[in-house]
């Protein structure tokens, strides 16, 4: 691509247009012209060809093929000609109706004609191949008006739909039964009636009065939806209505960053700020009645540091209710009561935006009118059910009131038959009226009017000369725009901002104040934005997205969601799928998961289109993970999209040469589900290819990625009963582990290694016979906690740090600590630490289920974590619940969950407490009078306890079977295995046994 002055890549000529183009044939030519003299019929063509120049150009098009029987003409090619289809029919109409004499006097002949509109590529021929040539063509549309001239009679003239559309004020009659060669099933087309002149235009649509609407809209006791197609006035009625109101704030999306989650607040939220850089003192000084939550959550939506407090302190959900709350409590201090809200255009909102929107609406209450603006009621029937909340549709304006516009907007100087042929044409469409007067008065001496609004804003855009360049790269940035953004993408020109004000005083754009403009509406803005070809647009994006990471990457606004969006435009796959993730990211920490997971699914798609290749897997994992993660917090650990997600991280990493460092996040967090769910041999897998890809990485990465690999081994050891090798991976993360160095890895995988790591290792100590190193192990586990100072990992490690002081028989303590963590989950929303800690409390303190209550609390709880597929643990909470039903008296019951929970953990192979169990199960077989059943548990009990390495289990497994009259040798053989200083109780039981 060549380069301009400026350094940037020039753009490619061209531009894509909407044209209308004519065909016309000579029917019978080659019969004639085997008869005629050559002489003669090079004459007799020249006079034709004369002939229909002349028409073609007096109407407005530009002959651009002369053929041996025909021609070929265009409407709108040079400039956007906004009644182009109308005037192309009439030439056509002329040319074919008018009588064409024969060569040399010979008989007449026939000529007949087919008319096609759609959308052009034109590109200019380069001066140096032909320097008078016509721009170039690119599309369909003169293919289909040769097809339909040929299906054409002798004498008629056929157009497309798209054509007829265009031209209200001709009579055509529909054409049954035609087929179009390359065109499938029978095509739509329509025949001009030659000698027909225009007829009036009949408004097929009731209408309701403006003023009855305002009166509705003033007098309302609930909030309004306000809907009609673009153009029909919805904005003009709101105006209309807050104009009166003692105070209001209008909060507009754009359809540019619909992707970027809470778009209208954010605008709004800096727009009261005032300031080009946001920075929290000016948030805060903004706002200083917030409590400082509030403020913090403001500072997360709008990307401030400060905000990141939030962060550390919430589970995800919380934070979303959080950002929720705090942004809906800005609104309404806004706006006393008494006042107005306005959300303007509700099918550009993202969901986050619409999630805030309902929790302004049930905060308000009564107090503020709430006015609700879109073109598209069913974009907002999810949004709107059950919910109080009344629909205006708004109808075409009566003639009454698009007369009274009209005078008041500068035609009273027109005739009444003017006015009326205007209104006509409008169809009730306020802007289509108001763009049609300016034209009107634009071009006093012309009779013809534009076919449609898009037709008539494209020639707006045109009219604007030098400006109209400018428009187009400012359609790129979005219906508002920074000025700063625009000097930088139109570089180096320098009179961007004379250019803008001269499209202001055009009507075109508008001044926000400070750096910020606007197109004036929507449909301006795609006007300018479509006159683009393609390659152009998508250069200009790329441009976007760089200028957005680089020069301006502190614009108020900018996010990952945003570049991401001009890097798709741009077909910039692989970079766009990078932005997504972190978009992805961002709304998840914030809550926002129906956006996040619309991120991801746009990065899975990036993926999908971009080159194939290492780099594109590695996205694709880190895609597929953060998509698990969202689908996880939505449906649950178990739903089949969860599954479906990690598996593809999965097949992703067999399908691999090899795992760089940058796999190290994607591969861990599917580890971690796949740990959770319970699916051992999928755990295995990952953590094998976390193993592999650390010993081969050789980069600056390989601490991180051998962390990762040890954690991710160590608690699969753990898991599964494996004791000595857990301990021996907990040794290898102590000699790598630096808090400055690794503590910020929770970033990418969602924990910190050495924390996790080391809540496993305390419970297993204990299951190992080392009690006496408890109280050290919490106090270096608090202390942990204490220098990461993230509190959101408090309630894992307060509910876990229970798990051991249970074990060690310190059961009030550990329910202390259990209260602890619940009360802080609960505070933060952590609803799945809530659940484990209520099954711990269930274990540690049997009165908590004895009684049908209780039981029935403690089935309910262990149901919620098999429904969100939190599967680790399930056996062993089983048999305790199986326990507590026969202390109770329902032995049926106790037999069949015990032996469900004997089976469920002998399939899941994580085995950390399958000796536990097994114990429980004998201990619930003795009761039943099943001595040999016991027997022959409890030594299978022993003995997988004495394989892991498990004494604690061992002695208990040990001292029960003694209690069945087996020799004291077990007992002896699993005491002499406790490490000196030993201290566990079931010592002093043992002391008592024979």
């Amino acid at each position: 691509m060549p380069v301009s002055k400026g350094g940037h890549a020039a753009l490619p000529l061209g531009e894509r247009r909407q044209v209308t183009a004519i065909f016309v044939d000579l029917v019978g030519f080659s019969s004639l012209a085997a008869r005629a003299d050559a002489e003669d019929l090079q004459t007799w063509l020249d006079d034709f060809y004369r002939r229909t120049q002349q028409i073609v150009a007096a109407a407005g098009g530009e002959v651009t093929e002369f053929l041996g029987d025909g021609i070929v003409a265009i409407f709108g090619l040079g400039h956007a000609d906004e009644f182009q289809a109308l005037r192309a029919i009439e030439a056509a109409a002329r040319i074919v109706a008018a009588p064409m004499p024969g060569v040399a006097g010979s008989d007449p002949v026939a000529l007949r004609g087919g008319i096609a509109t759609g959308e052009v590529a034109i590109r200019p021929v380069p001066p140096l191949v032909a320097r008078q040539s016509l721009p170039r063509l690119t599309g369909l549309v003169t293919t289909l008006a040769q097809r339909l001239q040929a299906a054409a009679a002798p004498g008629e003239v056929l157009v497309c739909a798209r054509t007829a559309a265009l031209c209200r004020d001709r009579r055509l009659t529909p054409r049954k039964g035609l087929h179009l060669k390359g065109f499938e099933g029978e095509y739509e087309a329509y025949s001009v009636e030659l000698s027909a002149t225009p007829h009036a235009l009949r408004v097929g649509r009731t209408f309701v009065g403006r003023q009855a609407e305002r009166a509705c809209l003033r007098n309302l006791d609930r909030p309004c939806l306000v809907t009609g197609e673009a153009g029909i006035g919805k904005s003009a009625l709101v105006n209309s209505v807050i104009e009166t109101a003692p105070s209001h704030v209008i909060f507009a999306a754009d359809a540019l960053k619909r992707s970027e989650s809470q778009h209208p607040f954010r605008q709004w939220l800096r727009s009261r700020m005032g300031s080009e850089s946001s920075d929290f003192a000016l948030l805060c000084g903004t706002f200083p009645n917030l409590v400082p939550d509030d403020q913090l959550a403001l500072a997360l939506t709008l990307d401030l540091p400060q905000g990141q407090a939030l962060v550390a302190r919430f589970a995800q959900l919380a934070l979303r209710q959080r950002i929720e709350d705090a942004i809906a409590h800005t609104v309404l201090m806004a706006v006393p009561a008494g006042g107005v809200l306005v959300f303007e255009d509700l099918h550009w909102f993202d969901r986050a935006s619409l999630d805030t929107l309902r929790r302004v609406l049930e905060l308000n209450g009564d107090q503020r009118g709430i006015l609700l603006t879109s073109r598209d009621p069913e974009s907002a029937a999810e949004f709107l059910q059950d919910r109080q909340i009344m629909h205006l549709e708004l109808a075409p304006l009566a003639a009454s009131d698009a007369r009274k516009f009209m005078e008041l907007a500068g035609g009273a100087g027109l005739d009444g038959a003017e006015q009326n042929r205007l209104i006509r044409h409008a169809g009730g469409v306020p802007l289509f009226l108001e763009q049609l007067l300016i034209h009107r008065l634009d071009h006093p001496g012309s009779d013809a009017l534009p076919a449609t609004l898009e037709d008539l804003l494209t020639a707006r855009i045109d009219a604007a000369g030098p400006a109209r360049g400018l428009l187009m790269q400012a359609a790129i940035i979005g219906r508002g725009f920074s000025l700063r953004l625009l000097k930088a993408l139109a570089a180096p020109a320098a009179d961007c901002p004379e250019m803008l004000e001269r499209a202001s005083a055009m009507g075109i754009v508008e001044h926000l104040g400070d750096d910020g403009w606007r197109f004036v509406h929507a449909l301006l803005h795609q006007a300018s934005y479509r006159q683009m070809l393609r390659a152009t647009r998508e250069g200009l994006h790329a441009r976007v997205a760089d200028l957005l990471q680089g020069e301006c990457a502190d614009l108020p606004g900018n996010s990952p969601a945003l570049r991401a969006s001009h890097r798709d435009r741009a077909r910039q796959f692989l970079p766009a799928a990078q932005d997504y993730i972190a978009a992805g990211r961002a709304a998840m920490l914030q809550g926002a998961f129906t956006d996040a997971e619309a991120h991801l699914r746009s990065a899975l798609r990036m993926c999908h289109q971009g080159a194939a290749g290492p780099g594109a897997d590695l996205l694709e994992m880190s895609a597929q993970t953060a998509l698990g993660s969202v689908l996880m917090q939505m449906q649950g650990y178990a739903a089949a999209p969860v599954r479906e997600a990690f598996d593809a991280v999965l097949n992703l990493a067999r399908g691999a040469a090899g795992m760089p460092a940058s796999a190290a996040a994607a591969l861990f967090g599917s580890y971690s589900h796949a740990i959770i769910a319970g699916d051992r041999p999928r755990a295995d897998q990952l953590c094998t290819f976390l193993e592999t890809g650390a010993q081969a990485e050789r980069g600056p990465l390989r601490e991180t990625y051998l962390l990762a690999a040890h954690t991710a081994a160590n608690c699969g050891h753990f898991y599964s009963g494996e004791f000595p090798a857990q301990f021996r991976r907990m040794e290898q993360i102590r000699a790598i582990y630096d808090v400055r160095r690794h503590a910020p890895m929770i970033v990418d995988f969602g924990m910190d290694c050495f924390a996790a790591a080391q809540m496993f290792e305390v419970p297993a100590r204990v299951i190992c016979g080392e009690g006496h190193r408890l109280d050290a192990l919490m106090a270096e586990t608090d202390a942990h906690q204490r220098a990461l100072n993230i509190p959101v990992m408090q309630p894992y490690a307060l509910v876990w740090g229970a798990v051991p002081l249970f074990h060690a028989g310190r059961s009030d303590e550990a329910l202390q600590r259990l209260e602890r963590g619940i009360v802080i989950a609960r505070e933060q929303g952590q609803a799945f630490w809530q659940v484990i800690a209520r099954c711990w409390q269930h274990v540690i303190d049997p009165t908590q289920s004895a009684d049908a209550e209780g039981c029935a609390d403690f089935a309910r709880t262990i149901a919620t974590l098999e429904t969100i597929g939190a599967l680790i643990g399930i056996p062993y909470f089983k048999m305790h619940l199986a326990m507590a039903l026969a202390r109770g008296g329902d032995t049926a019951a106790a037999e069949i969950l015990a032996e469900q929970a004997v089976s469920d953990g002998n399939r899941s192979r994580l085995w950390c407490w399958q000796s536990e169990t097994l114990r429980l199960r004998a201990m619930l077989q003795r009761q039943a009078q099943q001595q040999d059943e016991a027997l022959l548990t409890l030594h299978q009990a022993y003995s997988l306890s004495q394989e892991q390495g498990a004494i604690l289990w061992q002695v208990r497994a040990a001292l029960d079977l003694i209690d069945l009259g087996s020799p004291a040798n077990l007992l002896t053989s699993a005491l002499a295995a406790l490490p000196p200083g030993a201290d566990i109780p079931e010592l002093r039981r043992a002391e008592l046994s024979p």
